[in-house]
């Protein structure tokens, strides 16, 4: 089986249009679930709804709920004369991160509850090919569209942005909101979060805090500093330069998520003195953080007390389980389909800018 994501998928596509075309499944028959597929071909759920979209849209298959995919014919079709398939889209950049993942599991389980055909398309990190997606997302004969972006750059910011004013179709931002564009966003209510875990560290005895953020430009985060400032504002502490560390870039390892993170955790060590807790804006920095305090002897929580937001599976993972910010990463997507299902159906949108708040989870790390 290929390696790289695209070719994987256009793999597993030729091998089950092989499958039809030459009568393994002939019209009328139905193809093994998409559980199934995936362990037959041994990748994800996601990848296998994408390939059998494509065969949708070839007017192959059909699919509908609770009853599966069935076959419609074993013949090739003109392309001039396929099935309008009206799905919805949703781009992302890997289904290996966790929270993309569930935001993509909220959207893709609300969407079948509502009957929905569903285009999935994973870009990778790389803005470009979301920009690409983008352009071409007409041959799938896509309605509208989800996308969770990763603007590793300020170019990339400009491009994606002139890319969301030139589309002739609605788009929903999952996750981040670019302002001034009057695109509906869903994304994760960052003040509230910043603000709350500052205050249990201030009620865990903490007094000089610290923040250690990465993509740090991102509106999102720029609110969880600010919901940190407030609150040590508001307990009557001034805040150190050197216990803030907001680095504005990012560079993603989907493979190796925690990497980037130790790194930056050494560095943050060496330059915040003797700070007794920080927030951090993710469960990959706390976890770095985590492992770089060990490195240098310093004991979590009886010396540092750390803290993350998301509550990934890895919060858990850790000898030292992480206390955490529950982030609704499924809400977030179904949220995200509800507002995109509103703007195709001509019905008014509350707000433009739409936010959701987590909750703190307390575990050891504090």
């Amino acid at each position: 089986m290929p390696t790289t994501p695209i070719a994987r998928l256009t793999a597993i596509h030729a091998e089950l249009r092989k499958g039809i075309l030459k009568g393994t499944w002939r019209a009328g028959d139905r193809l093994p679930t998409t559980a199934e597929l995936s362990g037959t071909f041994g990748c994800s759920v996601g990848m296998v709804s994408k390939a059998i979209a494509m065969l949708v849209h070839e007017g192959l298959v059909e699919q509908k709920p609770k009853l599966g995919t069935r076959v419609v014919s074993n013949e090739e079709r003109c392309t001039g004369h396929l099935p309008k398939l009206g799905a919805y889209a949703f781009i992302y950049p890997s289904e290996q991160h966790e929270g993309i993942w569930r935001t993509l599991k909220g959207f893709q389980d609300l969407a079948h509850t509502e009957g929905r055909q569903v285009v999935l398309l994973s870009s990778g990190a790389d803005c470009r090919k979301e920009i690409e997606f983008m352009s071409r997302i007409s041959e799938f004969d896509v309605r509208g569209a989800v996308i969770y972006p990763i603007l590793l750059s300020a170019r990339d910011q400009v491009q994606f942005s002139q890319m969301l004013l030139d589309a002739q179709f609605p788009v929903v931002l999952a996750e981040v909101n670019l302002l001034g564009l009057d695109r509906p966003s869903v994304t994760l209510d960052g003040y509230h979060a910043g603000y709350t875990m500052t205050r249990y560290l201030l009620e865990c005895g903490a007094k000089k805090i610290g923040f250690l953020a990465n993509y740090a430009r991102v509106p999102s985060v720029r609110d969880r500093h600010l919901g940190y400032r407030s609150a040590m504002e508001e307990a009557g502490i001034s805040i150190s330069r050197e216990w803030v560390a907001l680095e504005s870039a990012m560079r993603p390892d989907f493979d190796d998520p925690i990497k980037e993170s130790i790194e930056l955790a050494r560095h943050y060590l060496k330059q915040a003195g003797e700070v007794d807790g920080v927030v951090c804006v993710n469960d990959f920095l706390a976890t770095g953080l985590i492992h770089a305090a060990g490195e240098n002897g310093v004991s979590v929580p009886s010396d540092l007390k750390v803290t993350g937001m998301e509550d990934f599976a890895l919060a858990q993972s850790n000898s030292i389980s992480l206390t955490t910010y529950h982030v609704p990463f499924e809400e977030m997507g179904a949220q995200a389909y509800r507002i995109l299902d509103a703007l195709l159906s001509g019905r008014p949108l509350d707000s433009v800018e739409n936010q959701i708040r987590g909750r703190l989870v307390i575990r050891n790390s504090t």
